[in-house]
């Protein structure tokens, strides 16, 4: 089995793999608009106690799933698989996502003490690699 180094010099990781990765990290910002918009008019309009941070970033992450997912698969990607194949393990993925982005919230938010802003920055840094490496592998391998 060649090693990443050995893979990189015999073009494995070409412009290809590259421009993936650009695109991702572009709908990882639209998500990321969709998931921090959301969670804001959730926090701020509907759900006033602040122990609700926590729901509500779960509404805003999921928002944020199904906007990627659309996105990747079609735009990223370029799946060609149909959407029920792809649909659930993407979705797979994006649950444990969610489940590292809400717990990171609540570790920045209540083990450490950081600002919302951080936290939050830091939930959504969290996940991006991670979703990313088996959006690509595995979900929408070709």
């Amino acid at each position: 089995m060649a090693t990443l180094n050995e893979r990189a010099r015999d073009g494995e990781f070409s412009n290809g793999w590259i421009e993936q990765g650009i695109k991702f990290l572009i709908v990882g910002v639209l998500n990321t608009g969709v998931d921090l918009g959301l969670y804001f008019l959730l926090t701020r309009l509907l759900f006033s106690a602040t122990d609700a941070n926590v729901f509500a970033k779960g509404i805003s992450y999921s928002a944020g799933v199904v906007n990627s997912y659309l996105w990747n698969r079609s735009w990223t990607f370029q799946s060609g698989d149909r959407s029920w194949k792809t649909f659930f393990p993407f979705v797979l993925v994006n649950l444990i996502g969610l489940g590292i982005n809400a717990g990171t919230l609540w570790l920045g938010l209540h083990g450490i003490g950081l600002s919302e802003f951080l936290a939050l920055i830091l939930a959504t840094g969290a996940t991006l690699i991670g979703n990313f490496t088996i959006s690509k592998f595995v979900v929408f391998r070709k």
